[in-house]
């Protein structure tokens, strides 16, 4: 898994964003990595026997979401990481837990990402999702939060 991140960290840096760079103290990023998987599912998409997408189904960050958002029925992802880009892992994967979402009955796939990565931004809409807000809270540089409604999906495709 930290090769997964390291990997996107670096096609990131190709992009011009700020994403995983700045001061982050690498150590503690995969310590919080690590913290985090031994916490929480990951769920990873393989090509060839090699992990090429990641993510984690955590429980919703209540810095980010209100009391309400927080109490409705969700699958909530996190460290969504993608070594090749371009080639449809992430959007295979997304999919994938979309589905299980679905089949669970939860109402919303919600997220936050990275504020300040308007590519990242554009994916999300372009793959359904509808920026909620931008929150701003210190010590945390993602905050931008993302939602699909899982029921409005299901009542398109009858």
């Amino acid at each position: 898994m930290h090769r997964v991140r390291d990997d996107a960290g670096e096609w990131l840096a190709t992009k011009g964003t700020d994403q995983y760079r700045g001061g982050l103290d690498v150590a503690q990023v995969h310590a919080n990595i690590d913290r985090d998987f031994d916490a929480h599912e990951f769920v990873g998409w393989q090509v060839g026997g090699q992990v090429v997408a990641m993510l984690a189904i955590i429980a919703p960050e209540a810095d980010f979401w209100t009391p309400e958002e927080l109490a409705e029925a969700q699958t909530y992802i996190s460290r969504f990481f993608v070594t090749e880009h371009g080639r449809g892992y992430g959007t295979a994967l997304l999919g994938a837990v979309e589905g299980r979402a679905r089949q669970e009955g939860m109402r919303w796939l919600r997220l936050n990402c990275w504020s300040t990565n308007t590519r990242l931004h554009g994916y999300y809409r372009a793959h359904g999702y509808m920026h909620v807000r931008t929150c701003d809270v210190p010590g945390r540089p993602s905050g931008a939060l993302f939602e699909k409604d899982l029921s409005a999906f299901s009542l398109e495709r009858r």
